[in-house]
């Protein structure tokens, strides 16, 4: 068919599938299909006829209906599942149907009868992305029904999907926000647990331990550990939730069961470690958290015959979590490219050294030697990626953090790192981030909303990538989207950096909501009261309230913490893409008393 005959419009795009069937079909083949007939003939065709749909194809256990309105087909999705769960609930037999059900705003491509296209592709993958009994919508659809649905629906982050290059923003729908049920106060439910997508496997990782006092296997338990995250940090499939306090303290003395309430986690994986000159033994094991069973252990004895082992052994770990959880993914395919991309052992060694160096770094000696070793990477496998982008890394935490003597040539540093890393198939995602960064300080603002873009798939179940993206989201006006990046950056990341609260308190502020950044605000104080940045959103956020005392006492923790404060200095430092914004935070600022 020519491209200029394609017949195309714009639909609501809704994919139905039958949880579980080929399971359920292999019980009991003829009572399976008689009870998927039935409940497509008594609820989803009835449905979809009364919210004006139409049936467009059925697909074995599957239902593709289109839409002219996406009220209409959201509608009929959550009157299939309310049906479906009532009739689940009255019946008694073995033949329950359960669904799952995506629903994409997007072009398709009409021939007869039959649609078909990206925007029917996107609604299949979210169909997929939903749990059972679920319903997932595509930023498109979220976008439009707005506030016109009374609809609670949390962000699940950008999703990367099967078959389509650009990562799709997602919702789960939660319920009626008429009706939120909250868990009754005191009851010790964790409020994490109500936004985190149930069909997505949460994994804690908390720190092996040393079996001995030997200072060698306590590096080397903390070592194993950070190698682990890193490589399970790639995986898509996964909601890796992780401590990101240094070196893992935070987390590391809690039981089992706090860390299953404080992470709202399902899975847990821990071990130990026992090192005894060049042999090493490591036992680890994945625990269910609410059922205390064992789902997966083994003990690995390895002689390290060079460093080379060393990775092999977190190689080895990762693999076998994957393959213990049944995510359909590559099987480690990621961590094996991470570590095993790196031919020579002293590579390897100065990648080990390096990132531990820099992730223990409490000053510039320390930092400067751990750019040393991480740059030693690029001399010695100037072909590979992972050099440049640890590299790039340490200068950028250099810059960023005030470690450096000259911030602005560790930033070009970083710079030319990170796009080293890039152009040789950058295999971490630190130099997306990186890049994000320094395009909105230099006002580029196209480049680091592709950069944040591009941060995010490439990790996307590292927290920090979401928060950046947040702060990038917030500086270009879309604050509204900046929260739920900054929220889903504190549901993988329970235990988190100041950057997390302060991102969101800006968010917030940016959204003219701002109770709530005040409140986001005062978290990023108590993680840290030494950071004037959190005290100058609350100044302005006083003022908008009307509290002049509260706007004063900021203002005066403001000038305490940094006397040279000038409002001046402090807007070159906000790249606000519409000038606007800027206006009205700094008419705040000097109501508040700062000039």
């Amino acid at each position: 068919m020519a491209e200029d005959s394609l017949n195309r419009r714009l639909a609501a795009i809704l994919m139905a599938d039958v949880v579980g069937y080929s399971q359920l079909m292999e019980a009991d083949e003829a009572g399976t299909l008689r009870a998927v007939k039935q409940h497509r003939g008594e609820v989803i065709e009835p449905a979809i006829a009364t919210n004006k749909g139409r049936v467009v194809k059925l697909m074995g256990d599957g239902t593709l209906a289109e839409f002219a309105s996406v009220l209409d087909a959201v509608n009929c999705a959550t009157e299939i599942q309310q049906q479906t769960s009532a009739r689940n609930a009255d019946s008694a037999s073995d033949h329950r149907i359960e669904l799952r059900i995506g629903i994409n705003l997007g072009d398709v491509i009409v021939d007869g009868e039959d649609i078909y296209g990206e925007g029917v592709n996107v609604a299949a993958r979210l169909e997929s992305l939903a749990e059972p009994g679920g319903i997932c919508l595509s930023g498109s659809v979220h976008d439009a029904i707005g506030n016109k649905l009374s609809l609670r629906c949390e962000f699940l982050g950008e999703q990367q999907v099967k078959n389509l290059v650009k990562p799709v923003r997602s919702y789960r729908v939660l319920g009626d926000q008429r009706d939120p049920s909250p868990p009754p106060q005191g009851s010790g439910t964790n409020p994490i647990a109500a936004f985190r997508p149930a069909s997505e496997p949460t994994l804690a990782v908390k720190p092996f331990e040393p079996l001995g006092s030997d200072p060698e296997s306590n590096e080397f338990a903390n070592s194993l550990s950070n190698g682990i995250l890193a490589a399970l940090g790639r995986l898509p499939g996964l909601t890796l939730i992780q401590d990101e306090s240094p070196s893992l303290q935070r987390s590391k003395h809690m039981s089992p069961q706090e860390l299953g309430q404080r992470f709202a986690v399902r899975y847990l994986l821990n071990g130990q470690v026992r090192k005894l000159g060049p042999r090493i033994r490591v036992n680890a094991e994945l625990l269910e958290v609410s059922t205390g069973r064992y789902l997966w252990t083994d003990k690995l004895d390895r002689e390290l015959r060079d460093l080379g082992d060393f990775f092999a052994i977190q190689d080895e770990i990762t693999e076998e979590i994957v393959t213990a959880l049944d995510i359909k993914l590559l099987s480690g395919e990621t961590a094996r490219i991470t570590r095993k991309v790196l031919k020579s052992p002293a590579a390897h060694e100065n990648l080990y050294h390096g990132e531990r160096m820099l992730w223990k770094a409490v000053n510039k000696l320390e930092l400067r030697e751990a750019q040393r070793l991480l740059e030693e990477i690029v001399r010695l496998e100037p072909t590979v990626s992972i050099g440049y982008a640890e590299a790039a890394l340490a200068h950028w935490v250099a810059a960023v953090f005030e470690m450096s003597d000259d911030p602005e040539q560790s930033l070009k540093k970083a710079v030319e790192l990170a796009r080293k890393a890039i152009e040789l198939d950058d295999v971490t995602g630190y130099p997306r981030v990186i890049l994000a960064q320094v395009h909105l300080q230099n006002r580029e603002f196209d480049e680091a909303k592709a950069e944040a873009d591009h941060a995010v798939s490439d990790r996307p179940s590292c927290p920090a990538s979401f928060a950046i993206k947040a702060g990038v989201l917030n500086y270009l006006g879309h604050a509204d989207d900046a929260i739920e990046h900054a929220q889903h950056a504190f549901r993988l990341s329970p235990v988190h950096p100041l950057y997390f609260p302060a991102v969101l308190a800006s968010s917030y502020y940016g959204a003219e909501r701002y109770g709530e950044a005040i409140t986001a605000a005062r978290d990023a104080i108590q993680l840290d009261p030494n950071k004037p940045e959190p005290y100058v959103i609350l100044a302005a956020c006083a003022v908008a309230l009307g509290d002049v005392e509260e706007a004063q006492q900021a203002v005066r923790k403001v000038l305490a913490l940094k006397p040279e404060f000038s409002l001046a200095a402090f807007a070159k430092s906000q790249p606000y893409k519409d000038p606007k914004h800027l206006e009205r935070l700094l008419d705040q600022l000097r109501t508040a008393g700062l000039e």
